[in-house]
């Protein structure tokens, strides 16, 4: 199934990358430099999810990730690449994936889809809001618009 994400789920993926790619090169402890910049948004749990799909992302294409900047606005190749894998839309990417890591891959993509429903579900408003907009929905689903009561989350420094 193909996934569309919601604006706050995307940037997200992509802050957390490029917060993961800064840890990495700067030689930190990746899952509690993730951990403090994503709790801060009550989103900390997705931390190890984060670090998993990075890793294997690497392992998979035997290549660095390429992150934009912290205060980049648009995406990078493999920021875009990432969401789509996220989604679902880029099924055949996995096709190229190391073989031996591609199943390991299939699943923390599912774990990620799941972990950012429920993580960043609540975050946004979730079951406390009366019509709650959706993390992400499958393509084929009718979008739904947020209701007034959902407070938005801003990622910013």
């Amino acid at each position: 199934m193909r996934f569309a994400f919601s604006p706050t789920a995307v940037w997200t993926v992509i802050d957390s990358a490029r917060h993961w790619r800064i840890a990495r090169d700067a030689g930190d402890p990746v899952q509690p430099s993730l951990y403090r910049r994503l709790e801060r948004f009550g989103a900390g749990l997705l931390a190890p999810v984060f670090d998993s799909v990075m890793t294997l992302f690497e392992a998979g294409f035997r290549r660095r990730f390429r992150a934009g900047s912290p205060l980049e606005i648009g995406f990078s190749r493999d920021e875009r690449h990432l969401v789509a894998l996220l989604e679902g839309a880029r099924t055949d990417a996995i096709e190229r994936f190391e073989p031996s890591l591609a199943s390991a891959m299939r699943i923390a993509l599912n774990s990620a889809r799941i972990m950012l429903l429920s993580i960043i579900g609540e975050v946004v408003g979730g079951e406390s809001a009366s019509n709650p907009a959706p993390l992400f929905f499958p393509v084929t689903a009718p979008q739904r618009m947020p209701s007034p009561d959902v407070i938005p989350v801003h990622f910013g420094q």
